[in-house]
């Protein structure tokens, strides 16, 4: 069945995007945005009240939605609380393919929409998926939020558009730190955000990523000795260079340390990094290999003594201990 839009003598034209998050808008904020393409954007909101069947508060939150989702944006004109200047954001059009997703600029937390108690219960009545999210992030941190922690979520929400899973698997994540605040939650999905971590399975990944390095961190204190202090700059560039760059076990770098500690006497980052970028240089990726390589070579065990004989990687040992 085809249907046919009666147009009229007037078209509002409503932004691709804001189907695009259609699920997270309800009735309230469609009828606001509808209103505002009817008006050309230049908004006085008892005008707009009237013409959607809305109290003022309701409009000033429908707006505060649309402008967290990116779909309008604040014009030259000022808000003065009675009248607004908005600009619907236009998405580009299209002829043959469909242009990429244009990225997010993101702004600082103190400009983005701040809503009140009233416009709160307003739209948590509507969205109960969100007013569930808030619910379950409570749990979680173990606390019940203010207004701001609750403005906090809902940027994270409507602004950074990540859905519930994340956002509470982010929440989580900052727990098990001892992180119970949503300041330092809020800080951290930005940061995941810049780097392109936008997804559940994406935030998975990194967080097991993370885990494996704290695992593995603590291991080679323990190792190379350093105690309770923390790691020097330089330590910590070696240390992401093995796990992060060569990919490699903890495993692979103990046995890099017995190397270490039969050549040096002592745990030397510095030794224990060319030890460890020879063997990656070679390919060798597993215990296995390191073993098969060093009793090709002729020595029973990968020791100092098959070093010996290379003097081009003892020179670059001594350049290594050098600089220590």
């Amino acid at each position: 069945m085809k249907y046919i839009i009666n147009y009229g003598s007037k078209v509002a034209v409503v932004p691709e995007k804001a189907l695009e998050i259609s699920a997270r808008a309800g009735a309230v904020e469609f009828r606001v945005l509808l209103g505002l393409c009817a008006l050309g954007g230049s908004v006085d909101i008892k005008k707009l009240a009237r013409s959607v069947s809305c109290s003022e508060d309701d409009v000033k939150s429908a707006l505060a939605f649309w402008r967290g989702a990116g779909v309008i944006e604040l014009g030259d004109g000022k808000d003065s609380g009675a009248e607004i200047e908005a600009t619907v954001v236009k998405d580009e059009p299209c002829a043959v393919q469909v242009p990429k997703k244009e990225e997010k600029k993101l702004r600082r937390a103190d400009e983005l929409p701040q809503y009140t108690s009233d416009q709160l219960s307003n739209i948590l009545e509507q969205r109960k998926e969100t007013a569930t999210l808030i619910d379950e992030c409570q749990h979680i941190m173990g606390k019940v939020f203010n207004v701001k922690e609750i403005n906090v979520l809902m940027g994270l929400v409507d602004y950074l558009e990540l859905d519930c899973e994340y956002i509470m698997m982010l929440l989580t994540y900052c727990v098990s730190l001892g992180k119970k605040t949503l300041h330092y939650a809020e800080k951290l999905a930005f940061a995941l955000y810049d780097a392109g971590i936008t997804t559940g399975e994406q935030l998975s990944d990194e967080l097991r990523r993370r885990e494996l390095a704290s695992d593995a961190e603590g291991k080679i204190r323990t190792l190379f000795g350093v105690g309770e202090r923390a790691f020097t700059t330089k330590e910590k560039k070696f240390i992401s260079s093995w796990i992060n760059d060569m990919n490699y076990s903890i495993e692979i770098i103990e046995k890099a340390y017995e190397v270490t500690a039969d050549a040096t006497g002592k745990g030397s980052f510095p030794y224990a990094n060319t030890v460890l970028e020879r063997w990656n240089a070679a390919g060798l990726r597993t215990l296995e290999e390191i073993e098969a390589s060093y009793k090709k070579s002729g020595s029973e065990s990968p020791s100092v003594g098959s070093f010996d004989t290379d003097s081009f990687f003892e020179a670059a040992v001594r350049r290594s201990l050098g600089n220590n």
